[in-house]
């Protein structure tokens, strides 16, 4: 079953949807300028089955992730969750960790058929995804994701998107921006991080398609 993910980070910081008062669930969109002082508000207003973990997927979750033309490697752990109160409304948003990158839970295992999400902070802790925000990964780079046995997948990248407003965001934008993390077909990659380098007044996607399997 495709999950109905978005994650989307504002300062780095993904989010899980707010459930309603119906109880079915509403994607929100945190802003965060600066990074302390957290904002949410809604992204869409049509109501979407509540968020799975991939319970049933084949693969295994990722540990770490490799950028061969910088000689980078990142660790990346799995995101958990946190509660918070919006406007007298619960929800969940996402924890990225300060010193690796985070792998959405509920988004694609490593080499699976699916959407694998990771998001990382470009300005605070280690710093993971600064590269991504200086801009040196590009089209045609290979991203080498490893999982928990020690099995590699190569993705290719195929776009690097352009800097996405974090507050001020056009409806088109806030759409671009959903897409890129929504659950996929195909076997793909996805990194998110802040932009630029030092804030996060935009976000950046990284979409990479898998190229090998297990090796």
């Amino acid at each position: 079953m495709l999950l109905p993910l978005i994650v989307l980070i504002a300062g780095c910081q993904p989010v899980a949807p707010i459930v309603s008062d119906d109880g079915s669930a509403v994607v929100v969109l945190p802003t965060q300028v600066p990074e302390e002082d957290a904002v949410e508000t809604p992204i869409a207003n049509e109501a979407t089955p509540a968020v799975e973990t991939m319970q049933d997927a084949g693969g295994f979750p990722p540990v770490a992730i490799e950028i061969p033309a910088l000689s980078l490697v990142i660790p990346v752990a799995p995101m958990g969750w946190e509660s918070a109160e919006v406007e007298g409304r619960t929800t969940t948003r996402w924890v990225v960790p300060d010193d690796a990158a985070g792998w959405a839970l509920n988004s694609a295992r490593a080499g699976d058929v699916g959407n694998v999400v990771i998001a990382g902070h470009q300005a605070r802790g280690a710093a993971v995804f600064a590269a991504v925000a200086l801009g040196e990964v590009e089209v045609g780079q290979e991203l080498v994701l490893a999982d928990e046995t020690g099995n590699t997948f190569t993705y290719r990248v195929v776009e690097v998107s352009e800097p996405i407003p974090v507050l001020g965001a056009t409806d088109a934008e806030v759409e671009q921006a959903a897409a890129y993390a929504a659950p996929t077909t195909d076997a793909r990659l996805t990194l998110i991080t802040g932009w630029p380098a030092a804030t996060t007044t935009h976000r950046v996607f990284v979409v990479a398609e898998l190229v090998d399997g297990v090796q």
